[in-house]
């Protein structure tokens, strides 16, 4: 196989994979912020400490999710970077995003049945999930072009 001509610029791989990793940190910081902030509102909120630990951890699985579609994007920028895009480690790659994205998905919306808070905390958890749904399915559409065009280059490389 040919070097494609138009991958990205290393600066532009080392940009992204640069943004990537200050997110990924960012969801770290916010993840272990949660432990005191919901010990502070269990204290300033008793009626409601008993769903501290419930909302804790699914808080917490859910951050898990977002830093495991963070570097499973890096990946697929080297990936990208390297012309490999089109192998079956990319195609596994998106699947582990869809994959990611959808338990995301659900466990937020397993946070429903828990919210005692007011109905705008309940609107933002159905358009968290709304957004999770689309996010999924433009996913799963782009991992079936992506396979598509695998075929079609395979397809091509063997003409050539």
């Amino acid at each position: 196989m040919t070097k494609l001509q138009d991958a990205p610029s290393t600066a532009a791989t080392i940009s992204a994979w640069a943004a990537l990793s200050a997110l990924a940190v960012l969801v770290f910081a916010l993840a272990a912020t949660l432990f005191p902030v919901s010990t502070s509102l269990a204290q300033q909120n008793p009626e409601f400490a008993n769903l501290r630990v419930p909302l804790l951890a699914l808080a917490l699985a859910v951050c898990v999710c977002i830093e495991v579609v963070l570097l499973t994007t890096a990946l697929l920028v080297g990936s990208i970077r390297r012309d490999g895009i089109f192998g079956g480690t990319a195609a596994r790659l998106v699947n582990t995003l869809v994959a990611a994205v959808l338990v995301a998905t659900i466990l937020t919306a397993a946070t429903m049945p828990l919210l005692p808070g007011p109905p705008a905390l309940v609107i933002m958890i159905l358009g968290a999930v709304l957004a999770g749904i689309t996010l999924t399915l433009v996913l799963t559409v782009l991992r079936a072009l992506l396979r598509r065009t695998a075929l079609m280059r395979l397809e091509l490389d063997e003409v050539v």
